[in-house]
């Protein structure tokens, strides 16, 4: 019961610094300019086009639409929701919020684990509400309900909360909003997207073992949010996934920050 108190004080928490009304606002205005967008004559001429030329044409079209509306919610979930919820930890260890969360009788591994799922829940509802009227936009408009575009709500909540466990982490340690952001984002947009072409730029100018497996070893322990983001691609396309070692090591990485964060937490005398 007190630990899903704390799970409800995270909504809370984003309802009082406006971070929810952000998460709706953005989400609404994307919707909106996603309906204007298909309504436009040029791609109401292209609807018409490939309607003429049959199921296929029409199941390309939306599938399109489905791709760049992927690379949309992974741009809103890695810049607005990373950065709003990077305060939620050094807020909790606020001189007088620690005081009175440690007075509560429960343990310091469920209050990292509750803030860890209200962050991940109020991610996770509102990219149901983007998807979720976006597929049902694009459906209504094209007649064709391609279901396995929902499974995005999923693949990109697991992308949120990897890259959150870590946010988390950062937090503790260093007790800073902006030390979170900014090593997050150096994560996600520099070193990740690196990694993740590693073998078709750097391994094609670096050809010394030695870097290379040291490369390769990053790669392998570090979260793969770029190579998760292909994999729903893939499904959205219906191509084939060549492997989902990116979201098993991921979720493991995820698992051993969320672990090292239970025991820094215990440890720390506040």
């Amino acid at each position: 019961m007190i630990f899903l108190t704390l799970v409800l004080s995270t909504f809370r928490e984003a309802v009082a610094k406006k971070i929810f009304l952000g998460f709706f606002a953005i989400s609404t205005l994307v919707i909106l300019i996603f309906l204007f967008l298909i309504n436009v004559e040029s791609v109401e001429g292209m609807v018409d086009m490939m309607g003429a030329a049959g199921d296929e044409g029409i199941r390309k079209l939306v599938i399109g639409f489905e791709v760049a509306m992927i690379d949309i919610s992974y741009l809103l979930i890695i810049t607005f929701c990373l950065i709003s919820v990077s305060s939620f930890i050094p807020s909790m260890l606020e001189k007088g919020n620690i005081d009175l969360l440690l007075s509560k009788p429960i343990s310091r591994t469920n209050i990292i684990l509750a803030k860890f799922t209200g962050g991940v829940m109020l991610v996770f509802f509102s990219l149901v509400y983007l998807i979720g009227f976006v597929w049902i936009i694009l459906s209504s408009k094209s007649g064709f309900w391609h279901f396995p575009f929902l499974y995005t709500i999923l693949w990109l909540t697991l992308s949120f909360a990897i890259i959150y466990s870590l946010i988390i982490f950062i937090g503790l340690v260093s007790q800073s909003t902006i030390l979170s952001i900014l090593v997050s984002f150096f994560l996600v947009f520099i070193v990740c997207p690196i990694l993740y072409v590693r073998e078709a730029t750097i391994f094609s100018l670096v050809e010394n073992n030695v870097v290379q497996f040291i490369i390769n070893f990053f790669y392998y322990i570090l979260p793969k949010p770029n190579d998760i983001n292909k994999i729903t691609t893939d499904i959205i396309t219906g191509e084939e996934v060549n492997s989902y070692m990116p979201v098993f090591s991921s979720i493991l990485f995820m698992l051993a920050v969320l672990s090292a964060s239970v025991f820094y937490f215990k440890k720390k005398d506040y």
